[in-house]
């Protein structure tokens, strides 16, 4: 179990602690390209610098100076005899069953394809578009339903160092054997109701500014060595569509910025984690499932964030499973007073968080240390379903469930909320309202507090008895438990001779989903009359559930503030 909470790097564990042994993969790197990563960001760096200047600038139309196909160079317009592609000599390229070599532009340049199209390269990029002497470079991707553009290459698939927007009803395959597959030095939009399935050695699509899925479709990103989906800022989900993400080796979706899923769909599956989100995640009326497995020193995350809260609401559904020496299913942490964080907010929604040691096998084995002859049992490791955690100076770390049917597992504990201090007055709360805690029987949230090395950890967790533990590893702490609201009584069928209840409105489901922002439903509302639970619910403080409702909306909002201003250069 971690002896102190540290400043989480890469690699930590679950709990804070910190490995002190360097991060291997980052520094034999060069073996594997990441000097040219290094060098993406000092361009994009440059790039950015550019950009700012250039608003000083007088503008001018914008358009793409040259463009090259298959290895040919064009400074006016242009097309092949068999009309499989055409240049206007301006912004426009179409692609209509090409099959061919590279495609280059410097400036602005939209492809738009129809029918079956191929760009394949070796040692080059198959779609390139990078900063012209008077204009930024910008991709515009769009195609016609039915039609497919599939783009193969060593380097990086389809790359701009500017912005990428992909948008239409066709499907775009990418595919790269070395670098990543779509890869954009500015922000990335993908939108629409086509597909797009993006396959890399490195990453699956990745970008040095936001990326947004607004896109009915489905989106698929898979990654050999490093993220699925990666952000250098924020990561928005929406549009009612599918994104699925994976990785061999890494994250399936690190975002540098905030992760807000909305109205959407969320499959991942990845190493160490299984999403990474630096400053935030928000799940609103979103379906989720998210893997990790553990990574090179043994710790296991599947949803996570840092200086930042988890929030899920409006009717979100979410699984989450996590396996590793040190695992959580659902973790949040934070050291630092200027950062907001350390709080998991649950509300109207249904939630799976399980955390093992070995997914299908016995928990950890305990050994003996001591120095007095006596045995004491001690864990080789750390597995909590939902775990909050900060330290001193920090808002304590909450964990809040509201109407909402939570089950949590983990072969150390279930659910637990800890904040560590030097005079031990900050406390870690749980709390649940309109809502009752069914498992295990005589369930309670229970008062943990613990004096380790100076520093006091003092939380709660849920559990049985009426005793303060200083020890999660007992069984008066719950390793599995379920939460859920009070049921309501359905109204009786009317008999044949009754008249009919007047015609209600349709249930929300996939194909009717909640309009984004919408509040819940009378329906809902009704069955959320707070209920009775067993044991004594969460005595420490006195936040209202007004109160968590009005700052999970604030949370959101602040999140929304961020996503625009990140646009901004920085």
């Amino acid at each position: 179990m971690a002896a102190l909470f540290t400043t989480p790097k890469r690699n930590d564990t679950t709990a804070g602690t910190h490995v002190a042994e360097p991060d291997v993969r980052r520094r034999i790197g060069l073996a594997h390209g990441s000097w040219r990563r290094v060098t993406r960001r000092i361009v994009a760096g440059a790039v950015c610098a550019l950009t700012v200047s250039s608003l000083l600038m007088p503008s001018v139309s914008l358009a793409a100076e040259w463009v090259k196909v298959g290895g040919n160079k064009y400074n006016t317009a242009a097309s092949d005899e068999a009309g499989t592609w055409s240049w206007d000599g301006a912004d426009d390229l179409k692609l209509n069953n090409y099959n061919g070599g590279e495609i280059q532009a410097a400036g602005k340049l939209n492809v738009n394809y129809s029918g079956t199209n191929i760009v394949t390269a070796e040692w080059i990029e198959s779609i390139n578009v990078s900063h012209g002497t008077n204009e930024n470079a910008e991709l515009n991707i769009q195609g016609d339903e039915g039609g497919t553009l599939s783009v193969t290459s060593t380097e990086d698939a389809i790359l701009s160092t500017g912005n990428i927007n992909i948008d239409g009803a066709g499907s775009v395959n990418a595919t790269s054997t070395g670098f990543d597959a779509i890869n954009a030095g500015g922000d990335l939009a993908i939108k629409g109701s086509g597909n797009v399935n993006a396959t890399g050695a490195s990453d699956g699509i990745r970008a040095n500014g936001n990326i947004t899925i607004d896109d009915s479709g489905a989106v698929t990103a898979r990654a050999t060595k490093d993220k699925g989906i990666g952000a250098d800022k924020n990561l928005t989900i929406k549009g009612g569509g599918t994104v699925e993400a994976s990785s061999e080796k890494d994250a399936a979706v690190e975002a540098k910025g905030s992760l807000a899923a909305t109205n959407a769909s969320l499959n991942v599956n990845g190493v160490e984690y299984g999403v990474y989100a630096h400053k935030g995640i928000t799940l609103d009326h979103a379906n989720v499932t998210v893997r990790a497995s553990k990574g090179r020193y043994g710790g296991a995350n599947a949803l996570f964030t840092y200086q930042d809260d988890i929030v899920v609401k409006n009717g979100s559904t979410v699984d989450a499973f996590a396996e590793g020496e040190v695992s959580a299913a659902f973790s949040t942490r934070n050291d630092r007073p200027n950062e907001k964080g350390g709080h998991i907010y649950i509300s109207d929604s249904v939630v799976k968080a399980i955390a093992r040691y070995v997914e299908n096998g016995d928990g950890p084995i305990p050994y003996s240390e001591n120095q007095d002859g006596e045995t004491r049992r001690e864990p080789q490791g750390e597995n909590i379903g939902i775990i909050a955690q900060t330290s001193e100076g920090v808002t304590p770390a909450v964990i809040s469930i509201i109407r909402s049917k939570v089950t949590a597992e983990g072969d150390t504990a279930a659910i637990f909320a800890r904040a560590m201090s030097a005079d031990g007055k900050t406390i870690g709360t749980i709390k649940i309202e309109n809502a009752a805690i069914q498992t295990p029987e005589g369930g309670k949230v229970i008062d943990y507090r613990k004096l380790r090395d100076g520093i006091y950890e003092a939380g709660q967790a849920i559990g049985t008895g009426d005793a303060t533990v200083d020890s999660l590893y007992i069984k008066a702490v719950a390793k599995s438990t379920t939460i859920a609201p009070p049921e309501v009584d359905k109204p009786e069928d009317p008999k044949p001779d009754e008249t009919k209840p007047a015609e209600s409105k349709p249930a929300e489901s996939k194909q009717n989903p909640k309009p984004e922002g919408s509040k819940p439903t009378k329906a809902v509302a009704a069955s959320t009359t707070k209920a009775k639970t067993t044991g004594v619910l969460a005595a420490t403080g006195d936040t209202s559930g007004a109160a968590i409702v009005a700052t999970v909306l604030a949370g959101t909002a602040a999140i929304a503030a961020g996503t625009m201003a990140s646009r901004k250069c920085s």
